[in-house]
């Protein structure tokens, strides 16, 4: 079979909520191959679409090599988290090229697409057409300003991009026209009959039933499959000759076939047969890609003549009761994560919680360090090193086994119930008959009490030995770092699920701490910097400095004169009217016999300079990097010179947490990598 994530969208970095998908694939996975099943793991970067073509830009670099950036991140912290693929490959890649054209070319032929002329929001300041997401404006139907051009975050309406009220362009904030061009679309509504039928009569979640028993009561539409230049994605053949313009595939056209793309990347490479090996697919997928994945998506595979997949939809991460704010320190990333705790932590207690209901997880830190002391350190943990550790110690090695009948009888029930939960996705239920027989192995260690009469109680030492390396096998899925560890302390390299027995003797070497104990929630540190959203007014040559420039700083609900060098740099009229990101704890200090009470922050390479951006942030909002609260103490200059900024793809980081206003990364364009902040 072959199992897949939701391809990662290489525009920024993996957060605890993405985990999620990734640790609940790879169990997935690791217990198909446990049970000796053909199964591949496969995922790739998602790499294409509007946005990554304009925060490329806005980082002054290429977006190939600003989504090669993330497609090496990714990798790098989903290995991080023991998930592993068998293939992990890109969107932006000559199978998916191939494959994508291949889909266009026997869709069109079938009459599934055609052309269309459709009246777009274009930006004429930009001079390009905008996507839904790259227009905002009041929702028609509740009134909620700020609101994308599909769907409204409030009320959950979905409408046009030309049903907005007051729309504007999120790029240059200028109000879009209306503007014709043609398109291809494929005809969704062709297949709203079949996909009726094939959704009837498939394993599907009762929560996700009843979306798309509403979408297809609706009537689906068709879909519009190409976008307009300029856009990072693949060209559309012939569409100059048939359009007039250059066309590119949409990237959620190309992005579902990744799947195949990297699967062919896989057989090629290995020199099998794709068409073989590309059976029995089953997507794990989050509930907000649900429409693409059970209706857009199966409808081309439809028109293609291929098989449909199975398909498994889960909840979002909320921590500590919140949706995932960065501005509320309740965003955490997944390299975050891995500095604090114990990656394979978070899959036991993700584990935990996953069934197939469709629930949010709540990533509760405190309950999360309970849990992982109390259950996976408190007993799991504790049976398995607590028993390697006395045999070891007293023994050296096991050559001989208790028989416990009954305790094996009971074992064997609840490995039935253990391997029924992993193959229904049911890893609740799993740890909760894990634990269950480690209670067992608990319970007998305790009640034999072998530490009263040594040499009497190797067979008693010997059977949970054998229920320890059980249950390595059984956790594997969860724990692979954590089976690993007992299976070194028993000199075994390999396991399956059939390897479970009560007759394994043998030496025992030490074994390695199994579990680490959480002794505190890490706090969110305090960034020493207070930084505000202010507009430059009123700017001035300073009366006794050549060099230096006055000008106030209007913050919205107060006024500060600065005094800044910036006068060989900038002109009067460059500096009026910027909206920009200053500095307001520093201690206010005179310049040249002038007080300036803030400072402008400057990004600075070895040839240019570049204010930071804070877009369409209101005067006066406070702008803080991803989860860190600033100080409200007065800084020195010094104090403000120790912290090291630094600019990667367009943004500032510190610690590698991007700087924010809201929910919105601050930009710097026209300046390289690597340059400071000052």
């Amino acid at each position: 079979m072959i199992i897949t994530a939701a391809l990662p969208y290489a525009n920024g970095s993996l957060h605890v909520g993405h985990m999620l998908e990734h640790i609940q694939t790879d169990i997935y996975s690791r217990f198909q191959k446990l049970q000796n099943k053909k199964a591949l793991c496969i995922c790739a970067s998602d790499m294409h679409g509007t946005p990554i073509e304009i925060n490329a830009k806005k980082a002054n670099t290429t977006p190939l090599k600003y989504v090669d950036t993330y497609f090496k991140e990714h990798q790098k912290d989903i290995k991080t988290f023991l998930v592993e693929y068998d293939n992990f490959h890109k969107t932006h890649s000559e199978e998916n090229k191939e494959l994508a054209t291949l889909f266009f070319t026997t869709l069109k032929k079938k009459k599934f697409i055609y052309t269309k002329t459709i009246e777009q929001m274009y930006d004429e300041q930009e001079e390009r057409f905008l996507p839904d997401r790259f227009i905002k404006g009041t929702c028609p139907k509740c009134q909620a300003e700020d609101q994308y051009g599909d769907i409204c975050e409030k009320c959950s309406s979905s409408y046009t991009p030309t049903d907005l009220i007051n729309p504007y362009s999120t790029i240059t904030n200028t109000k879009p026209i209306l503007k014709e061009s043609t398109h291809y679309f494929f005809k969704l509504s062709a297949f709203e009959a079949k996909l009726k039928k094939w959704l009837s009569s498939t394993d599907i979640q009762p929560e996700i039933q009843s979306s798309l028993k509403q979408w297809l009561k609706d009537g689906l539409k068709d879909w519009c499959i190409s976008r307009d230049a300029p856009y990072f994605g693949f060209e559309i053949p012939d569409s100059k000759k048939e359009t007039g313009e250059t066309k590119f595939f949409y990237v959620w056209l190309d992005a579902p076939i990744g799947y195949m793309s990297s699967t062919k990347h896989y057989t090629d490479k290995n020199k099998l047969d794709f068409n073989k090996t590309y059976k029995d697919v089953i997507h794990f997928i989050g509930k907000d890609i649900v429409y693409f994945h059970y209706l857009f998506w199966p409808a081309l595979l439809m028109g293609m003549g291929y098989d449909l997949p199975r398909l498994n939809t889960h909840g979002f991460i909320t921590v500590n009761g919140k949706k995932m704010s960065k501005s509320r320190g309740t965003y955490i990333t997944a390299n975050e994560f891995a500095k604090n705790y114990e990656p394979e932590s978070l899959r036991f207690f993700f584990a935990g919680h996953l069934d197939r209901k469709l629930v949010d997880i709540d990533l509760d830190l405190k309950g999360f360090q309970s849990y992982t002391n109390s259950v996976l350190l408190g007993n799991l943990g504790n049976f398995c090193f607590r028993t390697l550790s006395f045999a070891h110690k007293n023994y050296g090695s096991i050559s001989k086994i208790k028989k416990e009948p009954k305790l094996e009888k009971n074992f064997n029930q609840l490995v039935k119930k253990i391997n029924e939960s992993y193959d229904t996705l049911d890893y609740k239920n799993a740890v909760k008959y894990i634990l269950q027989i480690s209670d067992i192995g608990n319970q007998y260690f305790q009640e034999n009490e072998p530490w009263k009469n040594k040499e009497q109680s190797e067979e008693v030492v010997g059977f949970c030995i054998n229920l320890a390396r059980n249950l390595a096998i059984l956790s594997s899925p969860i724990l692979p770092l954590f089976s690993e560890k007992i299976m070194k302390s028993l000199n075994i390299k390999k396991f399956t699920w059939d390897d479970m027995s009560f007759t394994w003797k043998g030496n025992i070497k030490p074994p390695h701490k199994l579990v680490e104990k959480i002794d505190e929630i890490k706090q969110k540190k305090q960034f020493p910097i207070q930084m505000r959203v202010g507009k430059i007014q009123n700017v001035r040559n300073h009366p006794d400095a050549d060099s230096l420039y006055l000008f106030d700083v209007d913050f919205g609900n107060e006024k500060r004169q600065v005094v800044a060098g910036l006068k060989k740099y900038f002109t009067v009229d460059q500096l009026d009217n910027k909206v920009a990101v200053f500095v307001v704890n520093l201690k206010p200090a005179k310049i040249r016999g002038e007080l300036s009470k803030a400072m402008s922050l400057i990004a600075e390479d070895t040839k240019n300079l570049a204010f930071l951006d804070p877009g369409k942030a209101k005067l006066g909002s406070y702008v803080e990097f991803e989860g860190t609260p600033s100080i409200n103490e007065q800084i020195t200059f010094d104090d403000f010179m120790k912290i090291k900024m630094k600019v990667k793809l367009g943004h500032i980081f510190y610690e590698e947490k991007p700087l924010m206003v809201g929910n919105i990364k601050v930009q710097v364009t026209g300046v390289k990598d690597g340059a400071k902040i000052s």
